[in-house]
């Protein structure tokens, strides 16, 4: 019999998992112990794809506490909020959060905030559920030409006035209103009348509730960004500006509005005249712990799951981004890690396209490359971010790239002695850097690769040598490998293939020299691993080859290549005759 709640949630969770047990109460107390009273220590769904906070609510999903939101909302007083994050980290679902909060449609006695830190402000009390609300969502406006976004905004704005379709029964409108209101519910209205169509429907619903309203608008940049470099981009980003502006500028019957987007447009191309505007980005320290996750929350959930001892393993995959003065973790991809059974993988990376990387890796200058590789070797570079940078501003600086990458995710900013610093936040982004890094190369094996980098971890010699000279040899003309260094960067790209588990690092200062690459091992009982290469004539013999390779391996002791480093480590040498390596090993417990 399990007396103890730790213990038996843990078992509770490693059933579910174990068995897909998605069952009742009842069911798994049968499983478990029929005597045992589960209601305290039940493992809660998880919000995976859940951007509903009533939802979120009502069917018990885990919520980690944002809703101190709301009082600093209400007490800084600002006209407008924009609030930009990379996708994914809980904007969507911080907005639904406010609608639920401040929806006059909603009754005051709902249970949704019970037990949720802004039930202890006792002054946001007058303003619950007391407002007519707007909320748009812009994410799905389709942009494959003008055509498919005139039809989207059309059924955008529809589907809008339809939630209000209570307006057209109201004894305060007249019917010039209420024609109005019908032709554009009708989607009798073309793209250019409705772009007035939201600040339309906010006097409407303040003539109707007597009280004034609030706008809340998602994924604002989306159809504008997604519009980059089509014919039509100009004229999606007036219409975005029309509708915008009209809604939040000189509006007498708006209380306040919150928009969100991953980056933030320049207040002159689409907030032009709007002065009380509140921007809130990866910069500003107020709101900095609103979205994403802290160490406590995440610690939370891994115990609630059953599994404190992952927290490291969590902290190296998913932590690392600097949001003000707040350190915090990718929220959807920590959820889908304890979801998929503590597997850490990317999982952030995989909900929509890297065009962004792949726009980089296409067009980068040697001098970027450089940076980048230094980047994904886990190296910090001196980088001044800009907020409102564009895809314009790449023709006039291609590093201008850097501020759109830390807006969109894939790198962090810090700030040491005043300078600021991009790095790569964490494993999993260092997992995708390492795959783009690994496409540039040209290697088209991915599984020689992987079965290469599980070679190196296990010190299955064969294998290193039968992979490296097959990837060589369909991968790398010999004009590429004329110097130690080709070899270096070549074996370095392959092997970021393991960025995640390893700090992939090269030709970089150590003890008493430049090792060529060095593993530095994030997490678990996988050796570190530190490389010399050797390049000899292509005509040397066998022996040669084995003396060159020892050679290397004295050099990594010698020069204490290993300096720094604690526990199991897998120290190499190979010698490269063109294509053909031999590689020597020596394991070592420092």
């Amino acid at each position: 019999m399990l007396n103890d709640k730790g213990a038996m949630t843990k078992l509770l969770h490693r059933f579910r998992y174990q068995h897909n047990c998605n069952v009742t109460v009842t069911a798994r107390d049968k499983c478990i112990n029929p005597k045992f009273n589960l209601e305290d220590i039940m493992v809660r769904p998880l919000p995976i794809g859940v951007q509903d906070f009533k939802k979120v609510r009502d069917e018990g999903y885990t919520y980690v506490d944002k809703t101190d939101m709301i009082p600093q909302i209400l007490s800084q007083k600002s006209e407008v909020y924009l609030y930009t994050r990379p996708r994914r980290f809980g904007k969507s679902l911080n907005l639904s959060m406010l609608d639920a909060f401040f929806n006059i449609k909603y009754s005051k006695d709902n249970s949704w905030f019970d037990g949720l830190r802004v039930s202890d402000c006792r002054e946001c009390e007058e303003h619950k559920n007391a407002y007519p609300i707007i909320y748009m969502d812009l994410k799905n406006l389709g942009v494959s030409n003008i055509e498919t976004f005139d039809s989207d905004l059309i059924n955008e704005m529809s589907n809008l006035f339809r939630n209000h379709k209570y307006l057209l029964d109201s004894d305060i409108l007249d019917d010039v209103d209420k024609e109005y209101f019908d032709n554009v519910f009708r989607r009798k209205l073309d793209p250019i009348a409705l772009r007035r169509s939201v600040a339309m429907l906010s006097r409407m619903l303040n003539e109707h509730h007597g009280k004034k309203i609030i706008i809340l608008i998602d994924e604002y940049d989306n159809p504008i960004h997604n519009a980059f470099g089509k014919p039509h981009h100009q004229e999606i980003m007036d219409t975005m500006r029309d509708i915008l502006s009209s809604s939040l500028k000189g509006n007498d019957s708006l209380a306040f509005g919150v928009v969100t987007g991953v980056m933030q447009i320049s207040k002159e191309s689409i907030f032009s005249g709007l002065n009380n505007l509140s921007v809130n980005n990866v910069l500003s320290k107020d709101f900095d712990e609103m979205f994403g996750f802290t160490d406590e929350e995440v610690m939370n959930i891994l115990e609630e799951y059953g599994h404190p001892e992952k927290f490291e393993e969590a902290r190296e995959w998913y932590d690392g981004y600097r949001f003000g003065d707040a350190d915090v973790y990718n929220p959807w991809s920590l959820l889908n890690y304890v979801g998929k059974r503590f597997e850490p993988k990317p999982y952030w990376a995989g909900t929509s396209g890297n065009s962004i990387l792949e726009d980089l890796f296409e067009n980068a200058s040697s001098e970027l490359w450089c940076e980048f590789r230094l980047l994904s070797e886990g190296q910090s570079i001196q980088y001044e971010m800009k907020p409102t940078i564009t895809f314009r501003d790449l023709d006039t600086d291609q590093r201008n790239i850097y501020s759109m990458l830390v807006m969109s995710g894939y790198l962090t900013v810090f700030e040491d002695d005043g300078i600021q610093y991009i790095r790569i936040p964490n494993g999993e982004m260092a997992n995708v850097f390492g795959s783009y890094i690994l496409d540039r190369l040209n290697v088209d094996s991915p599984m020689y690769v992987r079965s290469l980098s599980r070679a190196f971890i296990s010190e299955d010699i064969g294998t290193i040598e039968k992979r490296l000279y097959n990837l060589f040899a369909s991968s790398a003309g010999n004009a590429m490998l004329n110097d130690e260094h080709s070899y270096q960067a070549f074996v370095t790209g392959m092997l970021m293939y393991l960025n995640g588990r390893y700090t992939v690092k090269a030709d970089l200062e150590e003890g008493n020299g430049r090792y060529d690459i060095r593993l530095e091992r994030r997490y678990g009982d996988y050796p570190n691993i530190v490389i010399e290469i050797k390049r000899i004539p292509i005509d040397s013999s066998d022996e040669a080859a084995k003396a060159s390779a020892m050679k290397a391996l004295e050099q990594i002791k010698e020069r204490d290549y290993l300096h720094g480093l604690e526990g199991p480590t897998l120290i190499y040498g190979i010698a490269f005759r063109n294509k053909k390596p031999t590689v020597l090993s020596e394991k070592m417990d420092i």
